[in-house]
């Protein structure tokens, strides 16, 4: 704590080399002034993290310290030294920004008291700024790979709403990256140093899904032991991301939409709505149109969510952004393995561009960190990467059908073929043959009963 700059006002010698002299024994870098206009020229020349100011002085007085102090650096914590006469200016100055003040004449502990709480708040601050920075190098838009003209247009769509408020639809395969787009906008906008709280709708259960969401109150279902906020209320003042929207109940859709008009949820067991403040993204790994015509997915919901729409493209349709991204994955590796950095050659990245990627980015990341794992060598071949990987599956004769149809037959070809050889390796593993994909257990399942594949014919076999 005795990093913090503290530049000590009095025009009384006494009372200014006193303070000073407190401080610099406790470990703090003081400087002083004698008058307020000394202090806002020493102000100028350096950057202070605590003002100590007295109230009254001839010239420039205290409230022309703290206000010149707070139009230059308004990070800057002030402390208002007063009399017991002046209470009442000094309770003032604390409306216009001033952190405390302190009574005359000088009480030591109290100083050093009110001096570390500073600290510790500037202390805090930092560290907070600190992970905001770290968040965004995380999350932020240069961790979307890629320079196919589909994924120009998504930077394009992620500058343009990432300072607004309006809600956004995220379309997209599994595994295209939708959850990065949905960061990039929060953490690239004017709420990112709120939360960003990601919920898999997929993964919440119909029976306890809007307590999730909305939260509930003590005694509103047999174990409610204590009353719950929920998702919407983590998120408040921040963003929220409903992934796999269609996948809630048409029940909690409705209420979904309550939130969105009115903008205050109301908890399970409550009869009383809590505002919240909050933007919402969402996604959907299927097309949202298709979804409202199937009836998995509230037409008005549907538009009032539908305020700007970003789709993310499949790899398969920017095979040239390989290159980059296998880039990427293996300077992540690096840091990550805290090892040198390995390449790949020219042979190893036509096997990639070779395969489907059914599971798209997350599925090459998944592939690319477990090569960097298992190779030896600082140099990836060929040899090095995984079989399925350089043998795609043959596509079938789709000649004669409208364009639409044999893309959506071949793609569908693709998934079945990948899922086979996935679960084929693991011997019928659901868990493992999700990992091998680079997606999620639950999308690998709703994969297999769209395609009416079961597990347990290959840990039979």
């Amino acid at each position: 704590m005795g990093s913090i700059r503290i530049l000590v006002v009095d025009d009384e010698v006494l009372i200014r080399k006193g303070f000073a002299h407190a401080l610099q024994e406790d470990g703090f870098s003081v400087e002083s002034a004698g008058s307020g206009d000394e202090a806002l020229r020493l102000f100028g020349d350096g950057a202070f993290d605590l003002v100590i100011t007295d109230l009254r002085m001839p010239g420039t007085d205290g409230l022309g310290v703290l206000h010149g102090v707070k139009a230059v650096r308004p990070e800057t914590e002030v402390v208002i030294l007063t009399g017991y006469g002046t209470i009442q200016n000094a309770v003032a100055a604390i409306k216009d920004g001033a952190y405390n003040y302190i009574t005359k004449p000088l009480n030591r502990h109290e100083l050093l008291r009110i001096v570390h709480e500073v600290a510790e708040k500037i202390e805090l601050r930092g560290r907070v700024q600190q992970l905001q920075s770290q968040l965004e190098s995380r999350y932020g838009l240069h961790n979307l790979v890629g320079r196919a003209p589909a994924m120009q247009r998504v930077y394009d769509l992620i500058e343009k709403v990432r300072h607004s408020e309006c809600t956004v639809i995220i379309t997209g395969e599994s595994g295209t990256g939708k959850e990065l787009v949905a960061r990039a906008i929060h953490f690239g906008g004017p709420r990112a140093e709120r939360p960003f709280v990601a919920v898999n709708c997929g993964a919440l259960p119909e029976s306890i899904a809007e307590r999730e969401l909305f939260g509930h109150e003590r005694g509103a279902f047999t174990g409610a032991v204590r009353t719950q906020p929920g998702y919407f209320e983590s998120a408040d003042r921040g963003t929220i991301f409903l992934d796999e929207l269609p996948e809630l109940s048409l029940g909690t859709q409705v209420r979904l939409l309550r939130v969105l008009q009115q903008r205050e949820v109301l908890r399970v067991g409550s009869t009383q709505p809590i505002p919240v403040d909050v933007r919402v993204l969402a996604a959907t790994n299927r097309e949202p149109e298709d979804c409202v015509r199937r009836g998995v997915l509230r037409e008005d919901l549907y538009y009032r969510l539908n305020v700007v729409t970003i789709h993310v493209p499949p790899l398969r349709e920017r095979l040239d952004d390989i290159p980059l991204l296998v880039e990427h994955f293996l300077e992540k590796c690096a840091q990550r393995f805290h090892q040198p950095r390995k390449t790949i050659t020219l042979a190893g990245l036509d096997v990639l561009r070779a395969h489907a990627w059914p599971g798209n980015v997350r599925e090459l990341e998944n592939v690319i960190e477990r090569t960097v794992t298992l190779s030896p060598s600082t140099l990836i071949d060929a040899a090095d990467l995984p079989r399925y990987a350089a043998a795609p599956p043959t596509p079938p004769s789709d000649a004669g059908l409208p364009l639409r149809r044999a893309k959506r037959r071949l793609q569908e070809s693709f998934e079945r073929d990948s899922i086979l050889h996935a679960l084929r390796v693991t011997g019928g593993n659901v868990t493992r043959a999700a990992e091998s994909l680079g997606i999620a257990r639950s999308a690998l399942q709703r994969l297999m009963r769209r395609h009416g594949i079961d597990g347990r014919t290959f840990r039979e076999g």
